[in-house]
């Protein structure tokens, strides 16, 4: 290659690498004026295909700060009763779009793909969509077209299963090497009910974890069993109160219980309504429960069974919103045979946007242990305190994460490409 060539060849290098960038006093391109006069949507949902979303709907500017938005669009999502999921829409108008403010609601059922999800989705944004673009150039160009026979009476839906929902599941890990091996093993079912009036739920599970080590040409076994039910019926008795009772049965090896059983009335005040529960939440609940294990060993309290009585208060809050969201709850436990034997548990998750990008993540939770009654009599070998095999006394728990995060670049993301 000659020197000229060489030298022809770097200058169209930088050429194509300098030709896209442009001063901030250059005058806006056609493609950028027609993006600038666009409605601005910031996209805000964690559970959704954003890109997806932001291909499909590209009529308006997706940009990538609420501030830079003409309208925010804000979604959460719950677990439905029928395993679906439920999404709530809320268009949240900015600027000369203030006033305009809306909710919409979309239901995945659980027959849906991923596609079909994220399909159904977007025509339920398009359609909260449309007040706003009533109001811009676009107006003239929008359809509504719905198909169908709507003349005739419907007839009402039946539901052979009444509102009943049954899942079964199981899954298995097996790992081998020369010096090593686990078998992990797990599996159950559910029965929910869910009406206005009524929250049912049972769960039996089944969980069964062995672990061999080869040392010296002597094969140890770990086995550990964690088996159990739980149990849940609650019934609504006004828009801020609901009683009901959790049933639970376990078998666990790890904790020295051979059998235990509890069965436990509760009664929970929200401080909102519930059916506003779904971006804030405030809630106020007390249980009661009776007590009954089986041990596989003798306790430090000399026990290998007891019956016992145990109450519970917590206090709970959980608000999503577009700045951020907050998630916490204190909840404080005690025997009523002796006072001492407590447990306090706190845990938090926030979740704040600061400025244009930056958004701060903090969780922290915290136990104060004890009432550890199942803990057996004796001190754990070396071996059961490697494999796992029994639990330790401990008088608290902590756990502390904190996380930055920080996205800047053009202000409109429209474009959307997945190669590789």
């Amino acid at each position: 290659m000659n020197f000229s060539y060489f030298t022809f060849l770097v200058a169209l290098s930088i050429f194509l690498i300098s030709a896209p960038i442009q001063s901030q006093d250059t005058i806006a391109s056609p493609v950028e004026a027609q993006l600038q006069d666009r409605l601005s949507v910031f996209l805000d949902c964690n559970a959704c295909d954003n890109s997806y979303l932001r291909q499909e709907i590209d009529f308006v500017n997706h940009v990538r700060d609420p501030q830079l938005a003409q309208v925010h669009l804000f979604i959460t999502s719950q677990r439905a009763a029928s395993g679906g999921r439920v999404f709530t829409l809320s268009f949240i108008g900015k600027d000369e779009f203030s006033e305009v403010n809306n909710t919409l609601t979309y239901t995945s059922v659980p027959s849906n793909t991923r596609d079909e999800e994220r399909e159904g989705l977007g025509t339920m944004i398009e359609l909260g969509l449309v007040s706003y673009l009533a109001h811009t150039s676009l107006a003239e160009e929008i359809i509504v077209d719905i198909p169908g026979d709507f003349a005739g009476t419907s007839a009402a839906r039946v539901d052979p299963w009444n509102n009943w929902v049954f899942e079964l599941y199981g899954g298995a890990n097996f790992y081998k090497e020369s010096s090593k091996g686990s078998l992990d093993l797990r599996y159950g079912a559910s029965a929910d009910y869910v009406t206005p009036e009524w929250r049912i739920r049972l769960r039996p599970y089944f969980n069964y974890n062995r672990d061999d080590y080869i040392r010296d040409e002597e094969e140890v076994r770990s086995v550990r069993h964690r088996n159990g039910f739980q149990g849940r019926v609650v019934r609504s008795i006004s828009d801020h109160w609901s009683v009901g009772v959790f049933p639970s049965l376990t078998i666990n090896t790890y904790e020295n219980i051979d059998l235990g059983y509890r069965i436990a009335p509760a009664i929970e005040y929200s401080l909102l309504p519930y059916k506003l529960a779904l971006r804030k939440e405030y809630t106020i609940a007390y249980s009661i429960g009776y007590v009954y294990r089986d041990y596989l060993e003798e306790t430090i309290y000399g026990r290998t069974e007891e019956t016992l009585y145990n109450h519970s208060l917590n206090l709970g809050v959980r608000v999503l919103q577009p700045w951020g969201t907050v998630w916490g709850g204190v909840e404080g436990s005690h025997y009523l045979h002796d006072l001492s034997k407590n447990r306090l548990s706190l845990d938090t998750n926030v979740s704040v946007r600061i400025f244009k990008g930056f958004s701060v993540d903090f969780s922290a939770d915290y136990d104060y242990v004890q009432d550890q009654l199942s803990l057996p009599r004796g001190d754990a070998s070396l071996e059961e305190v490697l494999l796992g095999q029994r639990q330790l006394a401990t008088t608290y728990g902590v756990s502390v994460a904190v996380g930055l995060s920080y996205r800047f670049g053009s202000i409109y993301n429209n474009i959307v490409n997945t190669r590789l």
